[in-house]
């Protein structure tokens, strides 16, 4: 009797240097869900082809056998479901009150900014003093100070839980920006101090920023 091929596993395609894939692989290694990655070298590219067919060319992408899932919360939501075991997770609908709500909008703001401040400024080398980075960092500081500011409460109205979409997503900006050099830490203590502690998982430490090199 044939038996049938093993299921392909799943395969991340995204950069080791993004705060978006670092998200999905944070959530790949707490929940226990095997990932193949492939890296993507050349943010240039206008070929969907290089973003796992992702039409809006934008990582990360998640690819199952059954086809693409694109943007991390949606990759995310993806292995929970892949997950070998049940875990209490805390998604952006069951935050409690609108402090917790508004706090995972900054971090999503912030993460948009930096990978508009990067992109602009590093990677394409346009002039900083443009109005449009100019107040994307305006925004970008203001939300990190509303952040650090809020935190602790934040952080104490949480529900019992293995892993929350808020708090692995903040780690993931707060981490990216000594990693990118896009604006220092010093100012807020409170965001620091909740990096240090959540680095500490291993599943943070299994997920470091990196550059991808291409092989050859």
């Amino acid at each position: 009797m044939a038996c049938d091929p093993p299921a392909a596993a799943p395969r991340l395609v995204g950069r080791s240097s993004s705060h978006f894939t670092r998200l999905a692989r944070l959530f790949a290694e707490t929940l226990g869900v095997g990932c193949d990655f492939t890296p993507v070298h050349d943010l240039a590219s206008r070929d969907p082809s290089d973003y796992a067919g992702n039409p809006a060319l934008k990582l990360p992408v998640l690819v199952l056998p059954e086809g693409p899932v694109f943007g991390a919360e949606n990759i995310c939501r993806t292995l929970a479901a892949l997950a070998p075991e049940p875990r209490r997770i805390v998604w952006t609908e069951q935050l409690p009150g609108l402090r917790a709500r508004n706090a995972q909008e900054l971090v999503w703001h912030g993460m948009g900014a930096q990978v508009q401040l990067v992109f602009g400024m590093q990677v394409a080398r346009l002039p900083g003093e443009n109005v449009y980075f100019a107040k994307a960092g305006d925004g970008f500081r203001n939300a990190l100070a509303w952040l650090d500011a809020n935190l602790e409460a934040v952080l104490l109205e949480l529900p019992p839980r293995d892993l929350s979409l808020l708090e692995a997503s903040l780690f993931c900006l707060v981490e990216h920006l000594a990693f990118r050099d896009t604006l220092p830490l010093a100012p807020y203590r409170h965001l620091a101090a909740f990096a240090d502690a959540f680095r500490e998982r291993p599943a943070a430490q299994r997920t470091a920023y990196a550059f991808d090199v291409a092989a050859g």
